[in-house]
């Protein structure tokens, strides 16, 4: 169990640090004239500093600035409730080790934008990785492993969590 906690603290310092580093530098960035952004590949993948007020996908957009509580409680549940899943794993079965990855990422993301929401002055959510040739949303490490742990979640339940189950019935 140590070393899943060992990397939901490094995911959660890769989010802050790499958004503290977004914020420190994008005042240099201005180079499109609407926000700051730094292409990496022209037209294609950007980053972007925005400060995102609202929830996944930008709904709820310009809701933190006086609701930004209601999407702290929300994270606190969500964390309370994978925390209580992930202290309650088997941590020794090997077939949990999707499981245990979709929890740890979970955990990491809920947190570090958690972080986000307690300790910004407006409350918001530093986002900064912008992909503008799939979508226009823009999103940042944190999002990332919430998107990617829901991802591995669902293939787990759906399709690993039943064969473990019929190994142990079987």
């Amino acid at each position: 169990m140590l070393a899943w906690i060992v990397i939901i603290l490094i995911l959660v310092g890769v989010d802050q640090i790499t958004k503290a580093l977004i914020v420190s530098a994008s005042a240099s960035w201005a180079l499109d004239g609407l926000r700051p952004t730094l292409p990496i590949i022209e037209d294609f993948f950007h980053f972007t500093y925005v400060r995102n007020s609202g929830a996944v996908f930008g709904i709820f957009e310009g809701s933190a600035e006086e609701h930004w509580w209601v999407f702290l409680i929300f994270m606190s549940i969500a964390i309370v409730v994978f925390g209580y899943m992930f202290i309650k794993n088997d941590f020794k079965d090997k077939r949990n080790f999707w499981y245990t990855l979709s929890l740890t990422l979970l955990i990491a993301g809920a947190f570090g934008n958690a972080l986000d929401r307690i300790f910004q002055s407006d409350h918001n959510v530093v986002d900064f990785i912008d992909f503008r040739g799939i979508w226009d949303y823009v999103f940042n490490v944190a999002d990332m492993c919430l998107n990617v742990g829901i991802a591995i979640f669902i293939f787990d339940q759906f399709f690993l969590e039943p064969k473990r189950k019929a190994k142990i019935n079987g």
